[in-house]
């Protein structure tokens, strides 16, 4: 046998060429494994975190709002926003029902899920009334350049407006700098400061 092969040698390199790609193929498919594995156990550890902020925040307290820390206090809140208004049979109805403090918590926490790595996102994301109530929300947390940058990309993505329009280079320049002036913990931590300070709001 070993005669037989090498009198074709062709049918030596054949045969490595199929060890090489079927070791190539093997440890391509363990990577993949390891990162749906890593995947999972990330969208597992989150759905923990966020089952047991929603269960820590279903029920406020004055004592509760005072105490807890201002980001935790602000997911929390806004986890259980979500799922009231999910939960809800008629979404629009149940949103209309809360009152402005809480509308634009639940607003925010859009901003943060969907708008953490470019606020354009938020926008293509998510309509009216969430991109209002999200806009005032802004508005009132914060000032300067970053109400500005929110408030422009607000009017380019708001269908109602005419005069504004969507162009990709300016959008991207706006999305860098808003990015570069805030991030999403700090928008929870003001999230969470509005929220303990509009207590009675939320109980």
């Amino acid at each position: 046998m070993i005669a037989y092969f090498l009198e074709r040698p062709y049918l030596i390199a054949i045969l490595i060429a199929l060890v090489i790609l079927t070791l190539f193929v093997c440890v391509k498919a363990g990577q993949a494994s390891a990162r749906r594995g890593r995947a999972n156990e990330a969208i597992i550890k989150k759905l923990k975190e966020e089952n047991e902020l929603r269960n820590e925040f279903s029920i406020l307290t004055e004592s509760k709002i005072k105490n807890a820390d201002s980001a935790r206090l602000f997911k929390g809140v806004a986890l259980n926003l979500q799922k009231k208004i999910s939960d809800a049979s008629d979404m629009d109805a149940e949103f209309n029902a809360l009152n402005e403090e809480r509308k634009m918590i639940y607003a925010l926490s859009f901003v943060v899920e969907d708008g953490s790595e470019k606020l354009s996102e938020f926008f293509r994301i998510n309509g009216k009334p969430v991109t209002v109530y999200a806009l005032s929300a802004v508005k009132k947390l914060f000032d300067g350049r970053v109400c500005e940058i929110f408030e422009s990309e607000y009017n380019s993505f708001d269908p109602d407006n005419e005069e504004a329009s969507v162009i990709p280079e300016e959008i991207a320049k706006l999305d860098g700098e808003y990015s570069s002036l805030i991030n999403a913990d700090e928008i929870c931590t003001a999230g969470g400061k509005f929220i303990s300070e509009n207590g009675e709001k939320f109980m």
